[in-house]
């Protein structure tokens, strides 16, 4: 089998072309060859050519909402015989589903009698309604006869970014708006980096340091270690050292200690006799006052009382004073201080 297409607005006719046909095979070392010619009939057709004035793709991309746009399209009748047919404009989401929301005027609407090879401009007015979402969605232009679809055509077609703005957003494409905002962004990061780099401070330079800084040049972090210094007092109280002072005052508040004699007075005692009694009144009572009975024993002698004798405290050890003690330590607390040792 095979097809033919006749040139566009081929006369209709018999016998209008002829067609050669040649076959040269081989099977086993046979060889065939034959050829048979063909005459061709070119029946009657109708076939209308739908082309853009405008070449781009995208002439419905970025519709106003408010006034819609207008372009121009050619129905040329390709065919063989006059052209009568229909003009139907419809606009298909996604999902392949007929929106309803976009309006499509075509004028005219229709072609009547179109000669062979003659064309007619169709002005197509696509214009979104308030409720048509943005998106992409697909514009056919069809041309049928008595029901039949002959040609179609379809473009891109997508509503305005933005509502009663004429800024450069809204008059380009959103391929367009999309390319020129990335670079504009990467733009904008490439002059912050060097905004960033031109406003940080030369560390060498002698107009941003401190009067008297060469002396002692501060380092990273100096300031904040001595903020954060708290000294030698935390060691000192956790060295674990005990002097033989503390050892001291913690044997004697551990010991119940006899109380000290009281100090002698400083000083003599204040000069002159004691003021005279004073003589009472009246005169004595009569008679003379008893005599005092004399015992017939006589009074014992008394026995003298030897006089204290001086503490002399313990015995030392035999390694001598301990470090740190006084004698009248260890007169006092030395008895302690050899019970603790064993």
């Amino acid at each position: 089998r095979f097809g033919l297409v006749a040139p566009a607005q081929t006369p209709a006719g018999v016998d209008t072309f002829e067609l050669l046909i040649n076959v040269n095979a081989s099977n086993g070392g046979r060889y065939v060859e034959a050829s048979q010619m063909l005459s061709v009939d070119v029946a009657s057709s109708i076939y209308g050519n739908l082309t853009a004035t405008d070449t781009r793709e995208g002439i419905f991309e970025g519709v106003p909402r408010d006034a819609g746009r207008v372009e121009t399209f050619l129905v040329r009748n390709d065919g063989n015989v006059p052209l009568t047919g229909e003009l139907l404009g419809t606009v298909v989401d996604k999902n392949g589903v007929e929106s309803t929301g976009w309006e499509v005027s075509l004028s005219p609407s229709s072609v009547t009698e179109l000669a062979v090879g003659e064309s007619v401009e169709v002005l197509v007015t696509l214009t979104p309604g308030d409720d048509v979402e943005r998106g992409s969605s697909t514009f056919y232009l069809n041309l049928t006869t008595e029901s039949v679809l002959i040609s179609s055509i379809q473009r891109t077609a997508s509503v305005e970014i933005s509502t009663g703005s004429t800024g450069l957003f809204n008059v380009l494409p959103p391929a367009v708006s999309a390319s020129l905002v990335s670079v504009l962004l990467v733009l904008g990061v490439v002059l912050a980096r060097r905004m960033k780099r031109s406003g940080e401070l030369d560390k060498d330079d002698p107009g941003v340091v401190a009067p008297n800084a060469h002396e002692r040049p501060d380092t990273d972090g100096e300031r904040r270690e001595k903020a954060l210094d708290l000294g030698t007092s935390i060691d000192d109280l956790t060295s674990g050292e005990v002097s033989d002072k503390e050892i001291a005052e913690a044997i004697m508040q551990s010991m119940d200690l006899p109380k000290m004699p009281a100090a002698v007075p400083q000083g003599l005692p204040p000069s002159g006799m004691p003021p005279k009694a004073t003589v009472p009144k009246g005169l004595p009572p009569l008679g003379m006052p008893p005599k005092p009975v004399v015992p017939s024993v006589p009074a014992p002698s008394p026995t003298p009382v030897p006089a204290p004798a001086v503490q002399q405290g313990p015995p030392l050890p035999p390694s001598g004073l301990p470090a740190g003690w006084t004698m009248e330590q260890w007169r006092h607390y030395g008895h302690e201080w050899l019970r603790r040792q064993g």
